[in-house]
């Protein structure tokens, strides 16, 4: 990507129209962390490739935040920008400096939320545009995806479309598509890993009018919704001719529906916490295709076992392999995160041709995840290639007992995943040491690995609910050395204690023996290896060839 080239491009167009300063997201019109390809357009202007960031570019300066999981890849993707932490001391400065000069920062409505553009108005004075400039400049976007959605089965659902649409008593513009689609049960093709529909509704007591492309949606599936499909040119005007008040979600609606006058009532989406409290089918569901996910995982072990030399890119498509031959797969939840080395410590690195290098002796990190009709997998194991060292084993092992701390912690109900963020860290700590991401995001069931509102970090002020699914990936990164993480999803639910919570762990793979310190292991954590590891036998096993098992049983020898 030539991003020089193309910062030079939009900035010419600056100086034509008069404008000083610009704001690029990288979000689409729906806000979401996946865009599609013809999307990127902040990957178009910068060359940064991560899934959260945005720039501000004036005539003689360009600026790049990013979050901590981003801050070396930017600097390396992103060279011709100043790169700033997601801190909002460092964003009010930037600012501050474009009203000195007495710059306005042109936006474009529909790529911010209307509590984005409330925020960014109380730092500096906004000018929404009528088009985006990248649109034009883009010559070789690629083409927008045109697939058909489709009906998602009450045998994967859990819940008819009539019962969850019992749930939303008010008129409701529902802007986010993950809502759209879990309420109506459906589920589409117009994102990578996501499997949604690029949607919105207006839902009312007396029908459910959905904004989308109308070609994606066949006239036996409008029939089977009983839907308006109504294109996304003609949404404002259709969301003016309601009588009724109209509430809305801040944090997902586009500002240029604000901006065109619609008066919305703001309150959060009411799909939002259903969607997240998995119901028992959904529940059930995680439970079996984690289990198959878990036998493409031990498969691709055994093979890379026997490999020498092969670089990051064969190593991830081969589990990529692995994963198509499992029963109910979908394709992958992300991009495959195959980082060997000093790639392991970028901690959303993706190996491309250009950075793929061969797997050696040393870490290799290697983080995730498929999507399959009944659930969503994410997984990181951090593998040793020959000999670890001395330090790669305690740093592992520091990390595993965070890790361990976190899956067997019991909480009273009404915890949030910040009051437990601190158990993963707690051992790092004790070295100086800790890892500048969450410990933990929510999962989707065949929806988005990311999934919100819950979540496990130092500012998740979501309650934990029985039926959530949460990721438990407490890490440790040396720049230029390695990387370490372990990831499991784990799902709420009652602990044997009335009134307290507790995690069942539904990632069933074993962690790697060679890297675990066994002396820095307190007794309570090798009782949780031991009943994890039986856990793993008794469900993965079945599901094994015998040479498999042989091999299944060598790695759960650690904790006998």
């Amino acid at each position: 990507m030539q991003q020089g080239t193309n910062l030079e491009k939009l900035r010419m167009w600056m100086h034509d129209k008069g404008v000083h300063a610009i704001h690029i997201p990288r979000e689409d019109m729906f806000g979401g962390e996946y865009v599609a390809s013809h999307d990127e357009r902040l990957a178009w202007a910068s060359g940064f490739m991560g899934s959260a960031g945005f720039a501000i570019i004036t005539n003689n300066t360009a600026h790049l935040f990013v979050d901590g999981r981003y801050t070396l890849q930017a600097k390396a993707q992103a060279p011709h920008f100043h790169i700033h932490p997601l801190n909002q001391a460092v964003i009010d400065e930037v600012c501050s400096s474009l009203k000195e000069l007495h710059y306005d920062l042109h936006y474009d409505p529909w790529l911010m939320s209307a509590q984005q553009s409330q925020s960014w108005q109380d730092r500096v004075n906004l000018v929404a545009l009528k088009s985006n400039p990248i649109d034009a400049l883009w010559t070789d976007r690629p083409k927008p995806i045109y697939k058909a959605a489709y009906d998602y089965p009450i045998v994967y659902a859990g819940t008819t479309r009539e019962e969850k649409r019992k749930l939303i008593q008010a008129a409701w513009f529902l802007s986010n598509p993950e809502s759209v689609c879990w309420l109506l049960n459906i589920r589409g093709g117009d994102l990578p890993y996501v499997p949604v529909l690029h949607c919105m509704a207006l839902v009312t007591q007396e029908k459910i009018t959905l904004f989308c492309e109308p070609s994606k949606i066949s006239m036996e599936l409008k029939n089977l919704l009983d839907v308006n499909v109504v294109s996304f040119e003609h949404m404002a005007e259709e969301l003016k001719t309601v009588s009724a008040e109209v509430y809305a979600d801040k944090r997902t609606t586009p500002a240029a529906l604000q901006n065109e006058g619609i008066a919305f009532h703001w309150q959060p989406d009411p799909c939002e916490l259903p969607k997240a409290k998995k119901n028992s089918t959904e529940q059930q569901g995680m439970r079996n295709c984690h289990k198959r996910d878990a036998v493409a995982l031990m498969r691709f072990w055994m093979w890379l076992e026997q490999q020498h030399n092969i670089t990051e890119i064969e190593a991830q498509d081969y589990l990529e392999t692995c994963r198509k031959k499992i029963d109910l797969h979908q394709g992958a939840s992300f991009a495959t995160i195959s980082g060997f080395g000093a790639h392991g410590a970028i901690v959303h690195y993706r190996a491309e041709p250009k950075t793929n290098q061969a797997i050696t002796q040393g870490v290799y990190l290697l983080d995730s995840g498929g999507q399959y009709l009944d659930g969503t997998t994410d997984i990181t194991r951090t593998f040793s290639i020959g000999i670890p060292t001395q330090e790669e084993r305690i740093h592992y092992t520091l990390v595993l007992k965070g890790h361990i701390a976190l899956a067997n912690a019991c909480f009273p109900m009404g915890t949030t995943g910040a009051q437990l963020d601190a158990l993963a860290r707690q051992h790092l700590w004790n070295y100086g040491l800790d890892y500048a991401h969450g410990t933990g995001h929510g999962v989707g069931s065949y929806l988005n690995v990311h999934e919100g509102p819950q979540g496990i970090s130092k500012v998740r002020s979501t309650v934990l609910e029985p039926g959530m699914v949460v990721s438990n990936e407490p890490g440790l990164y040396l720049e230029g050395q390695y990387g370490i993480r372990i990831e499991n999803l784990q799902m709420v639910k009652q602990s044997s204690y009335q009134g307290f919570l507790c995690f069942e762990s539904l990632t069933l793979v074993p962690y790697d023996s060679s890297l675990i310190e066994k002396s820095l292991l307190t007794p309570p954590e090798l009782d949780w290896l031991k009943y994890y590891y039986q856990a793993i036998w008794e469900n993965v096993s079945p599901l094994m060839a015998n040479r498999e098992k042989g091999w299944l049983k060598s790695k759960l020898a650690l904790m006998d």
